[in-house]
């Protein structure tokens, strides 16, 4: 869970091109949805703990001052999340977050007063205020795992505590992206599945999700797997009967072999008018795969389009999680499924080699 707030605190302090005040950034916070406890641990935790990203070879305390009472940062879990996002985050972003923090300015001051990193030591920060009690949800960041796993058992096949069922094993992490406009906030969820039927390791699914909220995004991104890809990954790893009519299957003749193809719903976006079938490009797709050696693996097959009045302005094919060329040519002869406005279209397929 906190991984998935550090990261939505992290898209808060990074994504303007100026530094604001941290109660702008507070305030950013819970526009999104997030609960003040969370807002209020998030622009506390995240400077101190990137900012000791900057103070090798400095003595910093172990306790803060919450108020009036002291007590030890490895007691804050959200401290703990920060400090484990820092240790892996890029210059720039340890660099924009660092400089909100405290210690960070003290040390620089006492370093350009003349004296030495190594007789520097800093007392424990103290908090203006005490902070409120810490909740026991989600504090407005669903963890896209936690509620993957809970869809998983509604259908009847339930995930131990590793996210995992059989020979397969899953992850679902939260990306966070800067905010398009001041009330809308992009989550992407990277779905990644492993199982040893598969023609490469960890297959990577992506969906994106733009809404008011966090939580609004994160489950929009989880509606958009559930219909297009978790249907197909049950029916062709799982329990095919599990999948029922949410998929279609085919037989499809490859020179490798034959194989069954396990077709996932096709997911329309943008569009305010019907969508006409996916299916005449998904069927040049699959004449192209046969100029594409297979092995006998289960291998994945997905598109993406986007257009604008006509304008190609997304186009993805990925085969075994790995873009396409030959497939992108394809689909970017089709043309748009309609003559105007925006539209989009998704669709996945798992290809399981025939018995």
């Amino acid at each position: 869970m906190l991984d998935e707030a550090v990261a939505v605190g992290v898209a808060a302090f990074c994504e303007t091109a100026e530094m604001r005040a941290g109660d702008e950034i507070r305030a950013s916070l819970i526009a999104g949805g997030l609960e003040p406890w969370l807002a209020d641990r998030l622009t506390v935790f995240l400077p101190l703990a990137y900012g000791r990203r900057l103070l090798a070879g400095i003595r910093v305390a172990d306790e803060f001052l919450d108020g009036g009472t002291t007590r030890l940062l490895a007691d804050e879990p959200v401290f703990a999340a920060a400090a484990e996002r820092a240790l892996t985050a890029e210059n720039a972003e340890i660099e924009r977050i660092a400089g909100y923090s405290s210690e960070v300015a003290a040390v620089v001051q006492a370093l350009n007063g003349g004296a030495q990193p190594g007789d520097l030591a800093l007392g424990p920060v103290g908090l203006g205020a005490p902070l409120p009690e810490a909740g026991t949800g989600s504090g407005g960041v669903p963890a896209p795992a936690t509620v993957f796993a809970h869809w998983m058992a509604a259908y009847g096949v339930p995930l131990d505590g590793e996210m995992r069922l059989g020979e397969a094993t899953f992850r679902a992490a939260l990306v966070a992206h800067p905010r398009p406009t001041p009330d809308l906030v992009v989550a992407q969820v990277d779905f990644a599945v492993d199982h040893p039927a598969l023609a490469r390791p960890w297959m990577v699914e992506s969906c994106a999700g733009v809404a008011p909220t966090w939580r609004e995004a994160i489950f929009q991104c989880l509606a958009m797997f559930e219909r297009a890809v978790a249907y197909p990954l049950i029916g062709t790893l799982i329990d095919r009967e599990a999948a029922g009519e949410h998929v279609h299957w085919e037989r499809y003749e490859h020179p490798g072999g034959a194989f069954e193809i396990c077709l996932g719903a096709q997911v329309d976006l943008f569009a305010t008018e019907p969508v006409p079938s996916a299916e005449p490009l998904f069927d040049r797709l699959l004449a192209a795969l046969r100029e594409v050696p297979l092995t006998r693996a289960v291998h994945a097959l997905r598109f993406f389009t986007a257009y604008e009045k006509t304008r190609l302005m997304t186009n993805e094919v990925f085969l075994d999680g790995e873009p396409w060329d030959a497939g992108m040519k394809v689909a970017a002869a089709a043309g748009s499924p309609l003559p105007n406005g925006m539209v989009g279209v998704r669709l996945f397929a798992f290809l399981l080699p025939a018995g």
